[in-house]
């Protein structure tokens, strides 16, 4: 029964609303921080797998770059292989909350496995690059589901707010991840980061089941699964059919194959080009967590209502790509070069945490619900490839002509890229909004004629 109904007349007024909706908005705020408390452990945690990989594979196991390449491309294989039909199976999903508890305890249990066989020094590259697999599958699976679980906690309209605070706290954790994962790794092995971060997706699973919001999402047309899966590809039509969106594609998919390549040679690159202690090398990388939350916090001021997105999207996506070539400059003193190094990595991150979240924003909003999922699949798709591509071309140029010599090949292609495309993009966006103030002023009118008395 709707408490409303019932309230006595003096109740029925703007405030009953307000005041039937607190417990309803409380609520709301609460899930949301819980969800943001498991995001940011799983986030802390990973940053520990992400410097122990490297580190056991380099040091440790003495891996060649094409064999990190190798190690990184493993990871989005899943993505290329299961992107497309995790995302119709997505659409399909009707409790996503229940969904991400599992994939959080499915990727605890995968991670702790690894953690042994480092305890009991069994493992190999392959053993590496099967845990890249494994965690690509469950993180395919993972951001199919994401947005739904989010605009079922936030609503459409709080989507971008949520994001932005959600991406804050995960660079605050990866920031603090970093300073802490590289000491940890060499005074207490892989194994034990490994350890962590799987404590880390067990903590997020913990935040997932005590949420109190329903947990269900409206059922589905009654569409066959085997329709569903035929239906897979509709999200990536969606990419094809405008021209803004086929642009937004290359944005995003170009600068991904250059961050591929670039993360796959960064390993070498510092501990044998600049030959930085062990100890340092996640430092190296704090300066990425700094720049993510400045990123992120600025991206929350530039994205108020009547802001660009599109264009937002466009510049900062260059802008990303641009500050990538300050890494292969790293040379020198290794005073000198590590701080530029770090300038090299934590940029990009900056820029790119306002591309982000504008993509978010420009998504949510041309994306129809039904094919939401499905269209972030088939872009984790398209980044996928991009990303296998970058990896593997990265760590074949690496062995074959050198590490900065790779980088600089990869930084520069990238860039050209995106250059190419910029100025039809950004007239694009432009003639975009242009064309939905132009519609917004008849609607405007129309209800001021509907105000006025007759």
């Amino acid at each position: 029964m709707d408490e409303r109904a019932s309230t006595p007349g003096p109740a029925r007024g703007p405030g009953a609303k307000t005041a039937a909706r607190g417990p309803e908005a409380a609520t709301r705020r609460r899930d949301l921080t819980l969800y943001w408390w498991g995001q940011t452990a799983t986030a802390f945690g990973s940053v520990f797998t992400a410097i122990a990989l490297p580190i056991v594979a380099v040091v440790h196991l003495g891996a060649s770059a094409m064999e990190v390449g190798l190690i990184s491309a493993a990871a989005t294989l899943p993505i290329l292989l299961f992107g497309l039909p995790a995302g119709a199976f997505a659409d399909r999903i009707t409790r996503p909350r229940r969904a991400l508890m599992v994939l959080d305890c499915v990727s605890a249990a995968t991670v702790a496995v690894v953690a042994v066989g480092l305890a009991q020094n069994i493992v190999t590259v392959v053993w590496l690059a099967c845990l890249s697999v494994a965690l690509g599958a469950m993180s395919t699976l993972t951001t199919a589901v994401y947005f739904l679980h989010l605009k079922q906690l936030a609503g459409a309209d709080g989507v971008g707010p949520a994001r932005a605070k959600l991406q804050a706290g995960q660079y605050g954790a990866s920031l603090l991840g970093r300073l802490l994962s590289g000491p940890a790794v060499a005074v207490l092995g892989g194994a034990s980061a490994l350890a962590l971060d799987a404590v880390s997706y067990l903590l997020s699973a913990v935040a997932l089941l005590s949420m109190r919001q329903p947990d269900r999402l409206p059922p589905r047309a009654g569409q066959p699964l085997a329709a569903t899966l035929r239906g897979a590809a509709d999200g990536l039509r969606f990419f094809t059919k405008d021209p803004f969106h086929r642009a937004l594609a290359v944005f995003i998919t170009v600068p991904t194959c250059t961050a591929a390549a670039v993360t796959a040679l960064t390993g070498p690159f510092l501990l044998r080009t600049l030959e930085l202690p062990t100890e340092a090398f996640g430092a190296v990388f704090a300066l990425s967590g700094v720049m993510g939350l400045g990123g992120s916090a600025l991206a929350s001021r530039l994205l108020r209502p009547g802001s660009d997105a599109r264009r937002l999207a466009l510049v900062t996506f260059t802008l990303s790509m641009a500050s990538t070539a300050l890494l292969p400059l790293s040379a020198g003193p290794l005073a000198l070069a590590a701080p530029t190094a770090a300038l090299g990595i934590g940029l990009p991150v900056f820029f790119g945490a306002i591309a982000n979240v504008a993509v978010t924003s420009v998504l949510v909003a041309d994306v129809p619900e039904a094919v939401l999922g499905r269209s972030m699949a088939a872009l984790q798709v398209c980044t996928a490839a991009a990303g296998i591509l970058g990896a593997l071309t990265g760590g074949a140029l690496g062995s074959r002509w050198g590490i900065r010599e790779a980088l600089w090949v990869m930084v520069l292609a990238g860039l050209g890229g995106v250059l190419v495309t910029l100025p039809r993009s950004l007239r694009t966006a432009r003639r975009l909004r242009e064309a939905a103030e132009r519609r917004a002023v008849p609607d405007r009118d129309t209800s001021l004629e509907a105000e006025r008395p007759a």
